[in-house]
């Protein structure tokens, strides 16, 4: 590693800093268990057949439970629910499978979890992933979409802007 690299990484995440993004809680449950996560690198790829992708860094413990998986919901989140991207944050006491506890989840029609009030979930499998640096690169085939009157009464959107939760409308 270069003088520079450091340097350089933390100028990009200083940059990504100010790109402000959607925040979802990625769920996913099935033989190797239930697990959640809080993510704004999601991003759309193509809407024939719709598919998003998601990065996710390799040291997390979802990985392998959603590879094992391989199905997985995103649930996109409202700006009146940042208590449950801190809980899939890790950013309270709660262990992985309180978190759960805190909030009324739905299973869609693909058996996986959503949470209530979200303003879409996006119910998808697996078809391909990719290591990239420190992360993999998952490729979702989305298979289920419901958007709900929430978002189409306007509801802001909950979004991480400067390392911290907004709301945008």
């Amino acid at each position: 590693m270069s003088k520079e690299e450091p340097i350089l990484q933390q100028d990009f995440r200083n940059a990504m800093s100010v790109c402000a993004a959607g925040v979802h809680v990625i769920t996913t449950d099935g033989a190797a268990g239930r697990y959640g996560i809080t993510m704004t690198a999601v991003s759309s790829v193509t809407d024939m057949p719709p598919t998003v992708i998601l990065c996710i860094n390799r040291r997390s413990v979802i990985l392998p439970v959603l590879l094992e998986n391989g199905r997985l919901c995103i649930n996109v989140l409202a700006a009146d629910q940042q208590d449950v991207a801190e809980h899939f944050a890790g950013m309270t006491k709660l262990s992985p499978e309180e978190r759960f506890e805190y909030h009324i989840w739905h299973r869609g029609s693909t058996g996986q979890l959503q949470v209530e009030g979200a303003l879409a979930h996006l119910h998808g499998k697996v078809v391909q992933h990719q290591t990239v640096g420190t992360h993999e690169v998952f490729f979702v085939e989305i298979e289920e979409i419901r958007v709900h009157q929430k978002e189409l009464d306007n509801a802001p959107a909950l979004v991480y802007f400067r390392r911290n939760f907004g709301g945008l409308s």
